[in-house]
Formats: structure tokens, sequence, C-alpha cells
């Protein structure tokens, strides 16, 4: 039978190394989504549009469609 310190040594290496591959890929994630934020946010800006999602992303979205389509 193995050593249970070494068992549990061995299962800890393997759920850090996990939670790294996770945490990258997740950064990796946020990174992407920051650029692309940052595109359709220029877009916008570049289209007059004013950006102000600081509030409910919902609620700006429908206050915008009401806007264009009382236009």
């Amino acid at each position: 039978m193995k050593n249970p310190i070494e068992t549990m040594r061995h299962f800890c290496v393997i759920q850090l190394e996990l939670l790294k591959t996770r945490e990258l890929k997740l950064r990796h994630e946020m990174q992407d989504c920051t650029i692309q934020r940052e595109f359709l946010s220029q877009v916008l800006e570049d289209l007059g549009e004013v950006n102000e999602f600081e509030g409910d992303i919902i609620t700006n979205l429908l206050d915008t469609m009401r806007n264009n389509k009382n236009e």
C-alpha cells in the first residue's frame, strides 16, 4: 500500500497544475474580452454613439433600441 502522505502530496501537485492551467486559460479569455470590448467601444465611438455601459447592459441595450425606434 502506498504512503498516504505521498499520495496526498501527488494529489495536491496534480490539483495545483490543473488550477495553473485553468488560471492561464481564464487570463487569456479575459484578455480576449478586454480586446473585444475596447474594439467595440471604439467602433461605437467612431460611429458617434455614446458608450457608457457602466450600468446594466441589458437596460442600456433596451434604451438604445427604444431610442432608435423613436428616430
